[in-house]
């Protein structure tokens, strides 16, 4: 059953309209503020609201509704005894989507009511599967990117779960950093794709476990620049970030970092984001050419580098929230229920 709500400080109209709209789940409020608080809390499909009243006027009470995020997709329909035009400009102006005046002939007031709840719920049932779509893209998109990474991440043996890791450790970053939902999800998504240039280096490199020669190593660092080249063409600014981040996560705050020896705030705030990410997954993390590090070691070498390799910004947020760092990485390495 369709939900109403009366805003109207006249009693006789409350009671008339609830009884010429029984076949609706009628609510009704004396005054602005209650009507609100009631809106709120019923999310009706229609607000029929008095324009004249004490305490609040209608135009008011229509003005924060369409303020509130709950509220401002709820048609209201003006009840008025005023006559001229400069009242419904008003309205409309403020929101409204029709007037209805007093007093009330049934068979308008119903015909009315009726169109706009129908209007409203058509409206109502398109936007939600919208959303429906809108999401079910989102988690393809989602998809199609861990699975782009995961043909980097196969090639090198020992790296396993690292491109997701270090997802996550950007996403925290980045909430720390004070960036809001989207953009800190949009960082997290980008950051899978931060090695994608290693499906182009040998195999015998990236699994060697000894150390790299000179020119093994250089064929090594570029990685950075065949990740940007595949991703930078993209159309899309999620595939642009991820191109930045590829090029970038491995510069330093001090210039001596690859490929171009970037300094300070000339690398991205994506790539210094990455940059801590990266390194403290990898020190953790058993590679084919090392032992995983130390909880304590890895906190000192962050203490050290601080300033150097890394943004002391960045860095610090890290240390100082070292613990759930710790914490969250031995929660993504713990093995899932089958």
């Amino acid at each position: 059953m369709a939900k109403i709500l009366v805003i109207e400080d006249t009693p006789e109209y409350i009671e008339m309209l609830s009884s010429l709209l029984n076949e609706y789940e009628v609510y009704a409020a004396k005054e602005g503020k209650k009507g609100i608080l009631l809106a709120e809390t019923v999310l009706p499909d229609l607000i029929l609201l008095d324009i004249n009243m004490p305490l609040m006027t209608g135009y008011e009470v229509c003005r924060r509704l369409k303020l509130n995020e709950k509220t401002h997709a709820i048609p209201v329909i003006f009840l008025t005894a005023n006559d001229g035009s400069d009242f419904e400009e008003i309205g409309f102006n403020l929101g409204a989507v029709d007037f209805i005046s007093k007093p009330f002939h049934a068979k308008v007031l119903k015909a009315r009511v009726k169109t706009h709840i129908a209007l409203y719920q058509l409206q109502s049932h398109l936007q939600e599967e919208v959303n429906d779509k809108t999401e079910e893209v989102r988690k393809l998109n989602h998809e199609m990117t861990y699975l782009a990474a995961s043909i980097a991440e196969l090639k090198s043996k020992e790296t396993g779960q690292h491109l997701r890791r270090v997802a996550e450790f950007c996403y925290l970053l980045c909430k720390f950093l004070g960036h809001d939902e989207a953009e800190c999800e949009k960082i997290k998504m980008a950051s899978v794709l931060h090695d994608i240039g290693k499906v182009g280096i040998s195999d015998e490199i990236l699994n060697k476990p000894s150390k790299l020669d000179t020119t093994e190593w250089e064929m090594m660092q570029s990685h950075s620049l065949l990740g940007h080249t595949m991703l930078v063409d993209s159309e899309f600014a999620l595939m642009q970030l991820a191109a930045t981040i590829a090029l970038e996560h491995h510069e330093r705050w001090d210039g001596k970092g690859y490929p171009y020896g970037k300094k300070g705030e000339d690398i991205s705030l994506v790539g210094r984001i990455c940059a801590v990410a990266d390194v403290f997954d990898s020190l953790l993390d058993r590679r084919v050419y090392k032992e995983p590090w130390e909880e304590k070691a890895v906190k000192d070498y962050f203490v050290m580098m601080s300033g150097s390799q890394f943004d002391p910004d960045i860095a610090n947020i890290l240390l100082e929230n070292f613990d759930m760092f710790i914490y969250t990485w031995k929660s993504l390495n713990r093995p899932k229920d089958k």
